[in-house]
């Protein structure tokens, strides 16, 4: 994929100074990276509609948290097994094709969830399975998605870009969950399925619309050697492994609480769908905040810094949150949990895409998707199961301390992470 072309030239007779950091929405300029992330918006509110009503269908129908760690390994088994062969593909294929595809069928998925629910047939193994398909699909759109973000702009935008990426998955969280629980108060779970299935036009528009140049195959190396080729980068590049390592910690042990949500909302806070939609649009406050932080912070630190520092700041916030019973309090700890989460995430993202070269990028976002995505619904299971022993206030308050220590261990044992 060509890279966009910057819109200013330097004349050769001047010396430049160091070209002065991009803002945080420097990106938009690009009218393809403007295209993709509008309508990222959209389709990812609707993603957060039925990630809400999904879990809050689940937890009403079985009422035990272990079935939301269940629901945890159900996604977690495609993306660890799919989600480097979605890097591998998107390294080999034309990355727009991929998303075009994915996308219609996650729409299918989504109006399939629909009319079981509607119709009244919906069963418990219904919502595991519909919810291992999509995680399956989203194995190969995750990688395609992120690989093809650093080819719309310029490479000092792509903290800019992966942030507002960011923004546009979290960030929809604000108003996906919160429209999710009144659709589920006024019209029932399916409403919000349906809505979810509705909001897939955005994006698929949005690809149609994208002025790209035409994909041209290069000769290339059989599907196998790609493959050995993309998990050899975890052994030569020290800086791949230190991170994917960093962003397994946080997947696992900080971010469980997505998916428990519903059962800390019934539990512990004592509130119903209202309330939980809006304790799952807070950490996409958060988010938000986020992508003006990194802004800010992108000029007076180095990325890896800002990593561990994010990372460090969301386990003591995930912490709090387990150990909070007030439903205001646990709110605004999920704004900074979701602050820390997507610097941490954004930066980490980034720092994977320049460490390797951009024909590997592909592979790159795909073991990142393996790693944040699947670790993270894997942590699922171990949370639900301590959270049936300890309680759910220790069982998330326990992941946030050994998060804590984790990056503790990293600062002090990999001091290089910090200069990157």
């Amino acid at each position: 994929m060509e890279r966009t072309v910057p819109d200013e030239t330097i004349p050769d007779t001047i010396v430049a100074a160091e070209p002065p950091r991009p803002g945080a929405f420097a990106p938009l300029r690009h009218r393809n990276y403007r295209l993709l992330w509008s309508g990222l918006i959209v389709s990812n509110t609707g993603a957060w509609m039925q990630f809400t009503a999904l879990g809050y269908l689940l937890d009403q129908l079985t009422r035990a948290p272990i079935y939301l760690g269940l629901l945890g390994v159900v996604q977690a088994v495609p993306r660890l097994l799919f989600a480097f062969l979605g890097g591998v593909m998107a390294d080999r294929v034309d990355r727009r094709a991929v998303l075009l595809i994915t996308n219609v069928i996650a729409m299918l998925s989504a109006l399939t969830l629909a009319v079981l629910t509607y119709l009244q047939l919906i069963e418990v193994w219904h919502l595991l399975a519909i919810a291992g398909f999509n995680s399956l699909i989203h194995s190969f759109d995750m990688p395609a998605r992120q690989s093809l973000t650093p080819s719309l702009v310029e490479d000092r935008e792509i903290l800019q870009s992966v942030s507002l990426n960011s923004m546009a998955f979290n960030g929809a969280g604000i108003f996906g969950p919160a429209l999710a629980g009144v659709m589920i108060s006024l019209v029932g779970t399916h409403g919000a399925f349906f809505l979810n299935a509705g909001s897939y036009l955005a994006v698929l528009w949005a690809l149609l619309a994208m002025r790209l140049p035409a994909f041209a195959a290069e000769g290339r190396v059989s599907l196998i050697q790609d493959i050995r080729e993309g998990l050899a980068m975890v052994v030569r590049h020290r800086a791949v492994l230190v991170l994917l390592l960093v962003v397994a910690a946080l997947s696992f042990f900080g971010r469980p609480y997505i998916r428990l949500m519903p059962a800390v909302a019934r539990e512990v806070l004592g509130v119903g769908p209202e309330g939980l939609g809006v304790l799952q649009a807070a950490p996409g406050v958060g988010t938000v905040l986020a992508v003006f932080l990194i802004g800010w912070s992108s000029a007076r630190m180095q990325s890896g810094t800002m990593l561990l520092a994010a990372a460090f700041t969301m386990g003591i916030m995930v912490t709090l949150f387990g150990l909070s019973t007030s439903f205001p309090l646990s709110a605004l700890l999920l704004v900074a949990v979701g602050l820390g989460q997507s610097v941490a995430m954004a930066t980490a993202n980034t720092l994977l895409q320049t460490t390797v070269a951009p024909g590997a990028r592909g592979r790159a976002m795909g073991l990142f998707g393996t790693v944040a995505f699947g670790m993270m619904a894997l942590g699922t299971l171990p949370a639900g199961a301590l959270a049936d022993v300890l309680g759910l206030d220790w069982a998330l308050a326990l992941g946030g301390i050994v998060l804590i220590g984790f990056i503790g261990v990293v600062a002090l044992t990999v001091p290089w992470i910090r200069r990157l």
